[in-house]
């Protein structure tokens, strides 16, 4: 008779065989896709509470296993201040607040994100509702009035959502400007990455990407090992080989993680 206790050894047995013959990376490569999407993808925006929020997620997936981490950040809508009284479409400024995520041991912390809009009137849909939201802006109504009285809010709002991840996506291009240390026991170092400023066109509206302050965006990414923290162990892993240097990107350093989930 086979007691569960029997099973339980066989079974142990059975797993240290599988990892001395053909290695734990070759075992749960078999198990599915590997992929990692540290920036994270807005999923809504609307007001809560008379405020403007971006609801988003940061995910990875590891062999088949996805971990999602969701975050919220503040949306603002202002009149851009050098915008000539005489042009009929305005031009607005729309900002982000910090996201900060932890997602398996990377902790990704980036500044705030401004988007500089010309819309043209005409010019499409989103277009079109930017200008009746900036107009609504100019006589005086809050943001949540003059969404409110938008032509078709629904459309407005997830068109704001696009703009956003339009923007978070050029993220991946971010270059690594420095590495710190920040000597905290279970810590790695910092990458400490920059973007832009940078003049785009997006859903056919006139960008200018920066930090709200005219200067770059940057993001900051930290690993902190421990059980579970399997990317921050990765990254650690890296740093401690000299394997990242200056010069590359968020999605160059992202490809050397899952390069080494993959092997």
């Amino acid at each position: 008779m086979i007691t569960l206790k029997h099973k339980i050894i066989s079974a142990s047995t059975a797993m240290a065989l599988l990892f001395m013959t053909s290695g734990l990376p070759q075992a749960l490569a078999t198990l599915g896709p590997t992929n990692i999407h540290i920036v994270p993808t807005i999923t809504s925006v609307a007001l809560v509470n008379g405020v403007l929020t971006a609801t988003g997620t940061a995910t990875a997936t590891i062999h088949g296993q996805t971990t999602t981490v969701p975050f919220t950040a503040p949306v603002d809508i202002t009149l851009s201040p050098n915008q000539p009284p005489n042009v009929i479409c305005p031009v607005l400024d729309l900002s982000l607040g910090p996201i900060n995520l932890n997602l398996l041991g990377l902790v990704v912390q980036t500044s705030p994100i401004c988007l500089t809009i010309t819309a043209e009137q005409g010019g499409g849909l989103l277009g079109d509702l930017l200008c009746s939201l900036g107009q609504a802006l100019r006589n005086g109504l809050t943001l949540p009035q003059a969404i409110a009285i938008s032509p078709n809010p629904t459309a407005l709002l997830a068109g704001i959502g696009d703009l956003i991840n339009g923007a978070l996506s050029q993220l991946y291009n971010a270059t690594l400007i420095s590495i710190a240390r920040p000597g905290i026991h279970h810590r790695c170092a910092i990458l400490h990455l920059e973007l832009g400023p940078l003049d785009l066109n997006l859903l056919g509206l006139d960008v200018v990407l920066d930090n709200c302050s005219g200067g770059a965006i940057t993001v900051d990414i930290t690993a902190v090992t421990g059980r579970g923290n399997l990317l921050g162990n990765l990254l650690c892993e890296l740093l401690g080989g000299n394997l990242i240097n200056l010069g590359a990107t968020l999605q160059q350093i992202l490809d050397q993680i899952i390069a080494l989930l993959t092997q």
